[in-house]
């Protein structure tokens, strides 16, 4: 495995970081949300948006040589939009994502880490020590809520 650089994003990586979540939605998630869901959580996540959220919240970038293959953000204390080049997952690379997420939240003094979970990234979480809060209702789908205490 090339060695991975990670780096906080900038505006210019919007449409970069698109790309890599509509295209992880697409493919991760399809065994769990029907085509109405997909497209809308794909819509969330078109580049103006993601601009945006580069602009409000810390959203770190991983790269494997020169390509992006994960992202994770951190939002007060939830960690969010965490995903995984599909071709690149099962490696480790989500589970390192969330250790760094959980440290940069560490260094703000936040004690207790929230996500709203897909469906499909459920037992990843709860592998990680994400506890079941509650199941939502969304127009983009199902979601799991879930928390973890930092020490």
């Amino acid at each position: 495995m090339k060695s991975l650089k990670i780096r906080q994003a900038t505006v210019a990586d919007s449409v970069l970081l698109s790309e890599l979540i509509r295209r992880t939605i697409r493919v991760s998630n399809s065994k769990d949300y029907d085509q109405k869901s997909i497209d809308l959580l794909c819509a969330i996540f078109e580049h103006e948006p993601v601009a945006e959220r580069i602009e409000n919240e810390l959203i770190l970038l991983c790269f494997m040589g020169t390509e992006l293959v994960g992202t994770v953000g951190l939002r007060d204390d939830y960690l969010r939009s965490m995903f995984v080049e599909p071709a690149c997952q099962g490696r480790g690379l989500g589970k390192m994502l969330v250790a760094r997420i959980e440290e940069e939240a560490r260094q703000k003094a936040i004690s207790e880490m929230m996500v709203h979970s897909s469906l499909t990234a459920r037992e990843f979480y709860s592998a990680l020590g994400y506890e079941f809060v509650e199941l939502q209702s969304y127009p983009e789908g199902p979601f799991v809520l879930m928390r973890k205490p930092l020490q």
